[in-house]
């Protein structure tokens, strides 16, 4: 119960947002071999998805890395909650700077991508896009 406790406090502190941004990045690089006829902007963008990719790792082993120690300090029924707060703020910062970095990510691949073929790896958005417009 302290667990959960301690870690709804914390995302609801100071916020979560890098595992909302994961991606499927195998079948977005496959879509991108396939969509993107140009073997440049192919290679630019399959380029970022890897930066992606790599940092979404990072991010996680180091979630896993902080979640340890949160869990060690959770065990001990006489751990102040100012250390357990204490300690999650590394973790807290990390998937703030990961989300960052996703998002900064995402907006260099999509700068490399036509519309067009945006919307075709990522129809789900193109087709909230045109739902918009239609109000």
């Amino acid at each position: 119960m302290l667990i959960a406790l301690t870690i709804s406090y914390l995302m609801m502190h100071f916020g979560s947002d890098s595992s909302a941004l994961m991606w499927p990045y195998d079948q977005i690089a496959k879509s991108i071999k396939q969509d993107v006829s140009d073997e440049v902007r192919q290679k630019q963008a399959l380029e970022i998805l890897d930066q992606m990719k790599a940092a979404d790792k990072a991010s996680a082993k180091q979630r896993e890395k902080s979640a340890k120690v949160l869990t060690k300090l959770e065990a001990v029924r006489e751990t102040p909650f100012a250390a357990i707060e204490y300690a999650g703020q590394p973790l807290v910062a990390d998937d703030r700077a990961t989300s960052e970095r996703l998002l900064d990510l995402r907006f260099q691949l999509k700068s490399v991508l036509t519309a067009s073929e945006w919307s075709k790896l990522f129809p789900v958005q193109a087709t909230a896009a045109e739902a918009k417009k239609s109000l």
